[in-house]
């Protein structure tokens, strides 16, 4: 995708540290504290890079095998791990946590241009199924908004398998919808059918 624009170039060099300025350092629901921090690629340790990827594993393998992507673990590792992949990251923090933490909850992003537009392109959104119903998952899409307004971004995208019902009922929630580029939008449709795809493009305006 191209990375032409003055703003996607501008974001594209800040640091985790100037990305972190839209996200809060803890997080509290039902009585447990999350450390949230961000991170580019490169700041990611061996540790937390395999405990990304086994989140990512568990919620996921049975949605890819059955896809049309199919299990790739070697270019999905490059995709998450590539040097443009952001990443906001939950970890539990109380008196039993150990150390390093466990990685509870994740999104990795990129700054993108689609369609003449410039996003924040959500590659993953992952809650593990021991921190759910906590908020992670609402916290997280909303500092993809706050980073994206702050470095000047119009909207926030991703894409979701059709099939993957709780995400796609989660990101109605909070407010995504059908965008115009994807395969299912009635503008790319002919005579108002679906294509034959099994992923919807999604996306939220960024006001």
């Amino acid at each position: 995708m191209p990375t032409g624009n003055a703003a996607i170039r501008k974001a594209n060099k800040a640091t985790a540290v100037e990305l972190a300025v839209s996200v809060p350092a803890l997080y509290q629901a039902d009585g447990r504290q999350f450390r949230i921090s961000v991170r580019t690629a490169k700041d990611l340790s061996e540790h937390e890079r395999a405990q990304i990827w086994e989140l990512f594993e568990e919620n996921m393998y049975t949605l890819y095998v059955d896809s049309s992507f199919g299990w790739t673990p070697r270019s999905k590792k490059q995709e998450m791990f590539d040097a443009r992949s952001r990443f906001i990251i939950a970890s539990q923090e109380d008196a039993l946590t150990p150390n390093p933490p466990d990685i509870v909850a994740y999104t990795i992003f990129r700054f993108d241009r689609e369609e003449r537009q410039d996003v924040v392109y959500c590659y993953e959104l992952q809650v593990s199924k021991s921190a759910r119903h906590c908020g992670l998952g609402k916290l997280l899409t909303q500092k993809l908004s706050d980073i994206g307004a702050t470095w000047g971004m119009e909207k926030v995208m991703l894409t979701v398998f059709k099939d993957n019902q709780l995400a796609l009922s989660f990101y109605r929630s909070v407010g995504f919808s059908i965008d115009e580029i994807s395969p299912d939008h009635l503008a790319n449709s002919e005579e108002g059918a679906s294509h034959n795809t099994d992923y919807s493009i999604l996306s939220i305006p960024i006001l």
